[in-house]
């Protein structure tokens, strides 16, 4: 790969032109070494035992000299120590003395780059594993799992699954509406500090900019179970036993929220708490010109191993839609859809076909069993419903994810 001018790389910062322009310098490099020791092969057996080296060392240069994306070449540069034993077997491998001096001027320049964008080594590793195209679930995971121990500790609180559920179902008494049913689920929560007071669920219904609590209406899936838990919808038979004490609330800005009041720590006090209500009327399934975009979604206010969020749809609710996630940040508001606020993750959407015959979880026993009573509940045939799943280890806190979708014009109506 040839080196750029960092001025032509337009729609580029700084520092990505600067990383490619490194990475270029050492792709060269290493991929003209590698070719001229290896001509049939770039397995890492065959650039070990062609140059002497450990298979660690010959499969970070294969991946520096040979990944589509130069960011990822990044994070595999060799160590300066590394690269020395490198120019060392090189050398005793006959390697002609300019190439050998390219492997230097690579390494000089990748050192510099560090020093000038990073106040250590973990730092820039953050640069450039927050940055290029290619999507990463195990660096995402590593560095949400360091963050899910941080704030078990700082909050004094977590639980192993976060458990979301949705059913939406067009209105039965407003044309063209529809109601969701909101399942949700706190898994093995414990208390890791004394007395803990920690939401549980958090809800609000919105257009693309506007709050719609007044016009929804909301009712418990189980009503005498949620009158005798001072109006927290609750489905006893899924909860942990004896019931947490629980309380319910408005908050100033419209959010409905219910949270545990404290407990024991640690696993005498471990809870699950499963929720469940029906928010009737929502909105209209159609596009309007102040609600052009649909967001279906669930907040993340707890550390957690594990995020399991399904939505089951009508067929043909709201059309042919693209569906697609996005994580908001919610540092700047509590309902936040701008794309300044939106975080990178590396998971997608799943579509997983009609009916519950996918609704079973590694994490979640039981699983099948409450999503076949919830439909029994509602009412509905399941194998009407589409099926669509996120599942996101070590979620990051506080956001709100999303499924996404346009909402389409229909015949008649403004858009």
């Amino acid at each position: 790969m040839a080196q750029q001018d960092a001025s032509q790389l337009k729609g580029t910062d700084r520092f990505e032109s600067e990383t490619i322009q490194a990475i270029s310098a050492a792709r060269d490099s290493y991929s003209r070494i590698i070719e001229q020791k290896c001509p049939g092969s770039k397995a890492v057996s065959a650039v070990s035992n062609a140059f002497g080296i450990h298979r660690k060392l010959a499969w970070q240069l294969i991946k520096v000299a040979y990944a589509d994306d130069p960011f990822v070449a990044a994070k595999h540069m060799p160590s300066s120590k590394s690269i020395a034993v490198w120019i060392q077997a090189a050398e005793s491998c006959g390697i002609d003395g300019d190439l050998v001096e390219s492997i230097r001027f690579a390494d000089n320049q990748f050192q510099s780059l560090i020093s000038r964008h990073a106040s250590s080594k973990s730092e820039f590793d953050i640069l450039i594993e927050s940055s290029g195209s290619t999507n990463d679930v195990q660096t995402d995971e590593r560095w949400r799992q360091q963050a899910f121990e941080g704030n078990s500790y700082i909050w004094g609180a977590h639980c192993k699954v976060l458990m979301a559920m949705c059913v939406m179902m067009p209105s039965d008494d407003r044309e063209d509406y529809f109601h969701i049913a909101q399942i949700r689920g706190m898994m093995g929560f414990r208390q890791t500090r004394a007395d803990v007071r920690w939401v549980i669920n958090q809800s609000v219904a919105v257009d693309d900019d506007v709050v719609h609590e007044e016009a929804m209406q909301r009712v418990a899936i189980d009503p005498i179970a949620a009158k005798a838990c001072n109006g927290v919808p609750v489905l006893p038979e899924y909860c942990s036993n004896p019931m947490p004490a629980l309380m319910r609330s408005t908050t100033h800005d419209g959010m409905m929220q219910d949270e545990f009041l404290s407990s024991a720590i640690g696993l005498q006090g471990e809870r699950t708490l499963v929720t469940g209500e029906m928010l009737r009327n929502i909105a209209p399934t159609y596009a309007r010109p102040n609600d052009k975009v649909a967001h279906f979604g669930t907040s993340v206010r707890v550390p957690a191993e594990m995020l399991h969020f399904d939505v089951f749809v009508k067929a043909g609710l709201f059309g042919e839609v693209n569906r697609e996630l996005r994580v908001f940040s919610d540092i700047a508001s509590s309902i936040a859809f701008m794309d300044s606020d939106a975080l990178s993750v590396s998971e997608s959407v799943t579509k997983l076909g009609r009916g519950v015959g996918f609704a079973q979880a590694p994490d979640l026993p039981g699983y099948h069993d409450l999503v076949g009573s919830v439909f029994d509940r509602l009412s509905v045939d399941p194998s009407e419903y589409e099926l669509y799943r996120i599942r996101m280890a070590y979620p990051p806190m506080p956001t709100t994810v999303m499924i996404k979708h346009d909402l389409l014009p229909q015949d008649g109506k403004p858009t």
